[in-house]
């Protein structure tokens, strides 16, 4: 067993502790009779900085494969999310029910996710980031199940949305995962690796369903019970491999293993002193990501990535359809163009790393301290590309010009979404160290809102305004938003510390 900090706080006779500590390293096998020595004496436990048993601490190899397999999960709940996208026809033909209805199969499935970071961050700092995320996830899959074995729209409709609720565990606690296995100088290449599945996930998802859905009407139920076989294998996979990372849960264990085998129950973390009552839930938990919503930084920097967020659910849902509508592609071949926006997110993640590991080493010359202007230029040189992507995209359909050229354009869509989404979360991140679960969770929730409601009109406007003036109005919107990034590199230092709603976040 490794060494550990223990903090010596002596009783005194009321029953009270005395201000006295002193600090001290204790091996319990070299010192079995430590306990009966001090029977009347509590020990806190703690990690040794050093401790290889602090996953912060763990071999790099072990790092990635939790990094993976947390990412492997959201990969299987951010494809849940367009499954139903492909097969939006095939409701309409089995139900009475029109194609904006059949839509909010995918819809609320993502407004589902917003919810979720508000119940589900407590809950994994409460139980720990293993309980807080499969124990979800597992009811979203049997939620799944219930949408493949419905009868009617109402069932459907209600059972996608508490899917999506419970998905949001995975989609959010995994970012706490990152804190706990990386530190600040490594965490953003690995939040890069983590989101190639997080963005695939939602990439292939249409182009996989639409296979499975191909036949009968009632093939659509297909695709679910393949992401309900998808994620019970992920599921049983991780309770098997993956071992608790949030530090106080990990702690509160020990502690315990130690009471029982010592005998000594003056031993705790400080974990066991924490309890989630319902002022610090609806306080900190609900509220403080909405008072967030009200600092211009959180607003802004949210509104920009929620946006491309949103363009990237258009592409999902709609893209196979404006290639129908310009092309004649129907069926598996119209989500082909998916790939190209999965090239484009490749290609973004690279240019990431490439300057992440300039920040590490800005990082390390501030002494550690965060520089949330830095998360910025990569922003502002490529955050053009959206936009031109999403013209050229718009303008390039038609059936005389090589499909090669639209595809060009939404890899550059691709290639815009993920700098900005990633920048934008890591800008938030470095400018709330402290209270950065609220800004996740406030980011989280906007992206979510704009995610589930593009797709409802995205396909009437495409369909009244034709390919080209549909993405053309989205693409204009996709221009008004590029000066952001330049606002706050230069005001950005100044309105954090003229931030009149600063006491709403604190």
């Amino acid at each position: 067993m490794s060494k550990m900090e223990m903090y010596e706080q002596k009783r005194t006779p009321e029953g009270s502790t005395s201000s006295e500590k002193e600090n001290t390293n204790v091996s319990f096998h070299d010192s079995p009779q430590y306990p009966k020595a001090y029977p009347d004496e509590i020990f806190l436990i703690d990690f040794d900085k050093d401790d290889p048993e602090r996953p912060l601490n763990w071999p790099t190899g072990k790092k990635l494969i939790h990094t993976a397999l947390y990412g492997m999960t959201t990969f299987a709940a951010q494809f849940n999310s367009t499954t139903m996208s492909p097969t939006a026809g095939h409701l309409t033909t089995v139900y009475p029910i029109g194609e904006e209805v059949a839509t909010l199969a995918t819809s609320l499935y993502v407004l589902g996710i917003a919810f979720g970071p508000m119940i589900f961050a407590p809950f994994s700092e409460m139980n720990g980031r293993k309980m807080g995320v499969f124990l979800p996830f597992f009811i979203s899959m049997l939620l799944t199940a219930g949408t493949a074995s419905a009868d009617n729209v109402a069932a459907i409709m209600c059972t996608r949305f508490f899917s999506g609720l419970f998905a949001g565990a995975p989609i959010v606690s995994s970012g706490g995962v990152m804190a706990d296995l990386w530190n600040p100088a490594h965490r953003a290449t690995a939040m890069v690796f983590y989101a190639f599945f997080v963005v695939s996930g939602a990439d292939f998802g249409p182009i996989i369903s639409s296979l499975l859905s191909r036949g009968s009407d009632t093939a659509w139920r297909w695709p679910l019970w393949f992401m309900v076989i998808v994620q019970s294998a992920i599921l049983l996979i991780n309770m098997i491999v993956i071992d608790e990372t949030y530090v106080p849960v990990i702690l509160a264990k020990k502690a315990r293993s130690l009471r029982l085998s010592t005998k000594n129950w003056g031993l705790h973390a400080a974990h066991d002193q924490y309890k989630l009552d319902a002022k610090e839930f609806i306080t900190f938990h609900l509220l403080r990501p909405f008072a967030m919503l009200a600092t211009p930084i959180v607003f802004f920097i949210a509104l920009f990535a929620s946006y491309v967020y949103g363009i990237l659910y258009i592409v999902l849902t709609t893209i196979p359809y404006t290639f129908e509508m310009s092309r004649n592609w129907k069926g598996t071949v119209g989500t082909l163009p998916m790939i190209a926006m999965f090239l484009g997110v490749v290609i973004g993640g690279v240019i990431n790393t490439i300057w992440n590991r300039k920040y590490a080493k800005m990082l390390q010359e501030n002494g550690g301290e965060p520089l949330p202007e830095q998360r910025l230029p990569m922003m502002m040189m490529t955050g053009w590309l959206m936009p031109a992507g999403i013209f050229v995209f718009a303008w390039t359909s038609y059936e005389s010009i090589h499909w090669i050229v639209p595809f060009i354009g939404i890899a550059m869509i691709g290639v815009g979404f993920f700098i900005i989404f990633q920048g934008c979360l890591n800008y938030l991140v470095d400018t709330f160290t402290k209270f950065a679960a609220s800004a996740i969770a406030a980011n989280t929730f906007t992206r979510s809102i704009f995610g589930g409601t593009f797709p409802l009109f995205s396909r009437i406007m495409f369909k009244k305004l034709g390919v080209h003036w549909g993405g053309t109005l989205v693409g204009f919107v996709a221009l008004g938003m590029i000066p952001i990034p330049f606002v706050f590199y230069f005001f950005g230092e100044k309105l954090r510390g003229k931030n009149p709603y600063v006491n709403l976040v604190s």
